[in-house]
């Protein structure tokens, strides 16, 4: 895009935006109609590059609703259960602008788990690729109130419709005089979607999102960060993250998304689109990092790489910027140039984020989750606060609940974003929210200026016998930051006997891959774990150290947003020391 073409686009977002405030999804989609023939979204498979116009795609929108609205599916509750691609994006726009309900689920779970979620939410029809058919085929014959099957990518037997030839039907329709679906009204507090939590622990919750939540979210963005003009779609579409943040907010400013069709191809898809911005999780940031390292040290440019930094930084302090020079090679890896970086979902380590700001990526990180759809705060200074979560988001609002001596006490937010509770959960509605506030079960506090700095999670902390509080989180961060080969650690709390009867003590789970400890044996990286802890733990408090440790060379079990399963990893320690 050159820059006569960026300033067309900058003078139609600025109309757009200058339009009023964003109401609903069906708002967001009829303002897009300025932007014409315009990319919009691009499809990469077998090396057939696909490209889709604005005008193309609000077509097909509104011919998938209308040819849903003659079957008489609009105003229903219907599943997508699919990879991430330009059908899914069309199915969840149709459901939503014809006041149905859209219920993405995450492909990953098994066939049992998301037909549960399908009969939870009560879905009557299906949005699917081939290759989930059977689940699609289960679902279809054991829940008697679904009477729909729609394969999105191929044409299946009788018991499945075809998505391309129900758009067609709808174009047929529109053609005929049929404009019922694009005359729908929708209103701000009309639902939208129902996301399920994915979580690290516990059961899934059916998050109501409304127009407005996501709307607002949407306007947000648009208010707060700077411009980009191409993204690209890595994270599940069926997470309010990637769908709210990423997916949502380029339509809206008409930034193209290249859709990534696999994790492996991740790297090469991103120096063939060259993206000006990624939606990404904290294992996206180590990965990154990790591997500028790692090929310093396999090409013996590391301790030069070390040089250039301390130079770059120097420079920078007196205003000269060198780093698209200096670094210039990293840069080629990502299509030539750093792209920004919009990280969430999980801490991150402090000394990655600050480290890659120094190579020249931008990052932006902040805090969030599936009940504020998902923007909570947002902080556009990660180079130099990487630790913070930064300031409260347009029209979100947030307090520390009863904060401590330390003034640290639970996250409580409220505003446009915020969710009306859980889909028939009655109990968990009213037992988080208070006072018009939502408790997301998180602990944080906040400096002078206002800036949010998120400690740990409620269900996580432990309580030790002598009554001292201790935050997993934070001493993760620590062991994380002091012994720098670690790739994860779980804290948490578990039982030992002393002196014949049982006491809490704080347990701790380590992964190290083999790759970074130069291929060490697992004995020798035990050893070596062990005796780093120990060193470790002269700086930490002593109530915060761990007191027994579980060291492995195989990877923590994550979900499908890389975070890893806390329940799991502490199977696994139970099932070690019981052997």
């Amino acid at each position: 895009m050159d820059k006569k073409d960026r300033k067309l686009l900058d003078e139609l977002r600025h109309t757009v935006h200058m339009t009023g405030e964003l109401l609903t999804l069906k708002m967001l989609i009829e303002r897009m109609e300025i932007y014409g023939e315009r990319t919009c979204m691009v499809e990469k498979k077998k090396d057939v590059v696909t490209e889709y116009s604005v005008k193309r795609f609000r077509e097909d929108v509104f011919a998938l609703g209308t040819a849903l609205k003659d079957m008489g599916l609009m105003g229903k509750h219907l599943g997508i259960l699919s990879e991430n691609s330009y059908r899914w994006v069309v199915a969840f726009f149709a459901v939503a602008c014809g006041g149905g309900v859209a219920v993405p689920v995450d492909k990953e779970l098994s066939d049992a788990d998301i037909s549960a979620l399908f009969t939870k939410a009560d879905v009557e029809g299906i949005f699917f690729s081939r290759a989930y058919k059977e689940i699609a085929k289960y679902h279809l014959e054991h829940d008697e109130r679904c009477k729909a099957a729609i394969c999105t990518n191929k044409k299946l037997d009788d018991d499945f419709l075809f998505f391309d030839e129900l758009i067609e039907k709808g174009k047929e329709l529109i053609k005929a005089g049929d404009t019922s679906y694009i005359d729908t009204e929708i209103k701000k507090d009309d639902l939208a979607a129902i996301v399920f939590t994915s979580g690290t622990t516990g059961a899934n919750k059916g998050v109501m999102l409304s127009h407005g939540n996501f709307a607002q979210n949407a306007d947000g963005v648009l208010e707060t960060i700077e411009t980009q003009y191409s993204s690209i779609s890595l994270l599940p579409m069926n997470h309010v993250y990637e769908l709210s943040c990423n997916i949502l907010t380029a339509l809206y400013m008409n930034c193209p998304v290249f859709i990534n069709d696999s994790l492996k191809n991740f790297m090469n898809n991103v120096q063939f689109y060259k993206p000006d911005a990624m939606a990404i999780v904290p294992l996206v940031i180590d990965t990154i990092y990790n591997t500028i390292w790692r090929t310093a040290e396999q090409t013996g440019r590391a301790e030069i790489l070390k040089k250039l930094l301390k130079v770059s930084n120097a420079l920078r302090k007196i205003g000269i910027d060198l780093r698209p020079v200096l670094f210039k090679t990293i840069a080629e890896k990502f299509g030539g140039k750093f792209p920004t970086m919009s990280c969430g979902g999980a801490p991150t380590r402090v000394e990655y984020i600050t480290c890659l700001c120094d190579f020249g990526f931008t990052i932006y990180n902040g805090y969030g989750l599936t009940e504020s759809s998902p923007t909570v705060t947002l902080n556009l200074d990660a180079g130099t606060r990487p630790d913070c979560a930064g300031f409260a988001f347009p029209k979100a609002q947030f307090k520390i609940h009863e904060p401590d001596d330390k003034g640290v006490g639970e996250i409580w937010i409220r505003g446009e974003n915020v969710t009306r509770g859980y889909y028939k959960d009655e109990e968990a509605t009213k037992a988080s929210f208070e006072d018009g506030w939502f408790k997301t079960g998180d602990y944080g506090r906040t400096d002078e200026e206002g800036r949010l700095y998120v400690v740990g999670r409620k269900k996580n902390l432990i309580i030790l016998d002598n009554g001292k509080n201790v935050f997993p989180e934070e001493v993760e961060s620590y062991y994380m930051e002091a012994v720098s080969y670690l790739h994860d650690v779980v804290v948490f709390e578990a039982e030992k006997e002393v002196g014949g009867r049982k006491q809490k003590i704080i347990a701790g789970a380590f992964y190290v891959s083999p790759e970074d400890v130069d291929n060490k044996s697992e004995e020798e990286i035990k050893a070596m774990v062990e005796k780093d802890i120990l060193n470790a733990n002269k700086d930490l408090t002593v109530y915060k150290r761990v007191q027994d440790t579980y060291i492995t060379t195989k990877e923590f079990e994550i979900n499908s947003t890389r975070k890893v399963i806390r329940s799991k990893v502490i199977e696994r320690y139970y099932a070690e020391i019981n052997k």
